[in-house]
């Protein structure tokens, strides 16, 4: 007879826990269809275009927080926080910290003493008036001639001028009593460089002393006296040879040695 009686209570505490079982599994179904309806409630205004901007962020916005920019500031965190443990090492004060923010070559006073160096050179400001003064020794201004202001510019090399060729004054009288063709010295100034016989109207001659002057040169060519042209050749000039030599194509060289000087 007692067996009985154990037998319904057992039988009553498993239905029990059965029961309590089965609602707990129900609740918690109940809670997540409830939790479902809730996002699906909230995000029904949203779109794809502001999905795609909370997930990648906006073009040409530093300051939008998108997942990945959030993902990218959590991984230049923890490399920064690498590379100041390996600057401090064990047992090294943490002085580093920040120190990538702190520090600008802007503002470290370099700048000014490089500008103070590249300023500073030693000049004597009476140079210009010794006689062996040169404002540039790499080039010679022949009388007569002109430059440029940027001629005159120490940062570049000097360019070669040929020295100006000092105008011919001569009257009608004057060629009509000495224009003869063995005369070269004096047929020579009615050429150019070129060998061309030059106008009348520089030279202010009458008509009759230009042909003079033309026949007598044609007559100093004939015999060999005078070069027919001097076009691709250096230019004619009485006394000198028309042979080419190495010093008529030298150009003037500076050799200056400046280590000497500074030693």
């Amino acid at each position: 007879m007692k067996l009985v009686p154990g037998v319904l209570r057992s039988l009553a505490a498993g239905s029990s826990s059965g029961y309590h079982g089965f609602s707990v599994s129900r609740a918690l179904a109940t809670n997540a269809a409830s939790a479902t309806d809730s996002y699906t409630n909230t995000n029904s205004s949203e779109t794809m275009e502001d999905f795609e901007k909370s997930i990648f962020g906006e073009p040409g916005n530093s300051q939008s927080s998108s997942f990945f920019q959030k993902l990218d500031q959590q991984n230049w965190a923890r490399e920064r926080y690498a590379m100041n443990s390996t600057w401090k090492g064990p047992g090294k004060p943490g002085y580093v910290d920040g120190l990538a923010d702190s520090i600008s070559t802007l503002t470290d006073g370099m700048g000014g003493k490089l500008k103070e160096a590249a300023t500073y050179f030693k000049y004597d400001a009476d140079e210009v008036e010794r006689e062996e003064y040169k404002f540039r020794p790499d080039v010679t201004f022949w009388p007569g001639n002109t430059y440029d202001v940027k001629d005159l510019d120490l940062t570049k090399p000097g360019v070669r001028k040929p020295s100006k060729r000092l105008e011919f004054e001569v009257t009608t009288e004057e060629v009509l009593q000495k224009a003869d063709f063995r005369n070269v010295r004096f047929l020579a100034n009615f050429i150019t460089e070129a060998g061309v016989i030059i106008k009348r109207s520089k030279t202010k001659i009458s008509a009759k002393a230009q042909r003079k002057v033309a026949r007598e040169i044609k007559t100093a060519r004939a015999f060999g006296l005078m070069p027919f042209t001097t076009m691709g050749t250096k230019h004619f000039v009485y006394g000198r040879t028309m042979q080419d030599l190495d010093k008529d194509y030298e150009y003037e060289v500076y050799d200056h040695n400046f280590v000497d000087d500074a030693s």
